[in-house]
């Protein structure tokens, strides 16, 4: 079975959906709720319409927008973002995660929108557009995250063949190509994402939707290897057994602490230096880790102690601190001799924080909540 180098590379780079200015979205106001919120506007009812605290693509907690479909088969969550300025002489890449779960009934969509007198997005060939999508269908699996790719070009641009993509989540690959570019029209000067689950009458189902974002393509936006990721050194490595069936995926969030053992015989996955290989070892996560962690006080005014049993902090890699709007706050230095440590939160704005543990050894990070007063 061919595999692709993508896949035994594992290396996936990121930012958080808020931190990086070349996203002319401003996603901050992704705050748990449901319904409208300032820059994107509901498609669907509000009841359709939800944001909740969930796992990305990583297993970091972030902000997700859920779709929950109600019966009749019309809009059934999503949105559309606010309308942008842009440079119709300019290149712009948008995207967005979308995983879909439970059936496949209904249609995803991911498109454009430009509007000035009418809508001003053509195709390649230069004929109108009144309803552009990128891409429209079933993702390829259920229960996956995909990053789904769109670009509209310049107005005066001469390309005739399509950019866009849809990446597998797991493996990093290209699961398909986007047939659909576009390009501005001459008088074309906003632009908005729009993402939606339509037509779908199962009410059991369930669309989420993370990170949507527009950029300029002029060299400073992310790559698709950054996008594709969480933190700017992580990398994603994959174990398999020995009839090289996936079975494990190791994150590690700092770049150098995976300690992973040699693969069986032609299945390696190599990290980003191309140094180390990995197979398939998985170790079991208990249960909670309620004994294994004590946190104290919480809620908290300022410092937070962390008592952590020996075991578990021999794994410890790095323990990382996130707001509510999946914002790196605090990036807490580990020793795996130190019993105990402090988490100074004396600075920071009160509210709701999330606390993360990595590990070492393939298993998923700890997240624990903390208030700050």
């Amino acid at each position: 079975m061919k595999i692709s180098k993508f896949l035994w590379a594992g290396l996936l780079f990121a930012h958080f959906q808020t931190t990086h200015a070349q996203n002319l979205l401003d996603t901050s106001t992704w705050i748990v709720g449901s319904g409208s919120v300032i820059g994107f506007n509901q498609n669907g009812t509000t009841t359709e319409n939800i944001r909740e605290y969930g796992l990305n693509h990583v297993g970091e907690h972030v902000i997700l927008w859920k779709a929950v479909p109600d019966a009749s088969s019309n809009a059934d969550g999503g949105w559309n973002s606010n309308y942008i300025s842009i440079d119709k002489t300019k290149k712009y890449r948008l995207s967005v995660w979308i995983k879909k779960t439970n059936s496949n009934d209904g249609t995803t969509y991911f498109g454009c929108y430009s509007n000035n007198n009418g809508n001003q997005i053509q195709r390649l060939d230069g004929t109108n557009h009144s309803n552009p999508y990128f891409w429209y269908g079933d993702l390829p699996k259920l229960d996956r995250w995909y990053l789904l790719v769109g670009f509209l070009h310049e107005n005066n641009t001469s390309v005739t063949t399509s950019e866009g993509a849809v990446y597998d989540g797991v493996t990093g690959e290209l699961t398909s190509s986007i047939h659909r570019d576009y390009k501005f029209s001459n008088m074309a000067n906003n632009l908005a994402l729009r993402s939606y689950l339509y037509y779908d009458t199962n009410t059991v189902d369930r669309q989420y939707f993370y990170a949507p974002r527009i950029e300029e393509v002029n060299g400073s936006e992310l790559s698709i290897n950054e996008l594709l990721s969480l933190h700017s050194n992580s990398e994603l490595r994959f174990a398999y057994d020995h009839s090289g069936s996936q079975k494990q995926r190791f994150y590690c969030p700092d770049g150098t602490s995976c300690n992973v053992p040699t693969p069986p015989t032609g299945k390696s996955g190599k990290d980003k230096h191309e140094a180390e290989d990995v197979r398939v070892e998985v170790v079991e996560q208990p249960a909670d880790y309620d004994g294994q962690i004590i946190m104290h006080p919480n809620p908290t005014k300022d410092l937070v102690h962390i008592k952590i049993n020996t075991a578990l902090r021999k794994k410890m890699t790095s323990i990382k601190v996130y707001n509510i709007n999946a914002s790196l706050v605090k990036d807490v230095k580990v020793n795996s001799s130190n019993q105990n440590l402090d988490v100074d939160l004396a600075n920071v704005p009160s509210g709701l924080y999330f606390l993360h543990i990595h590990l070492n050894d393939g298993s998923p990070s700890i997240t624990k909540r903390i208030i700050k007063e």
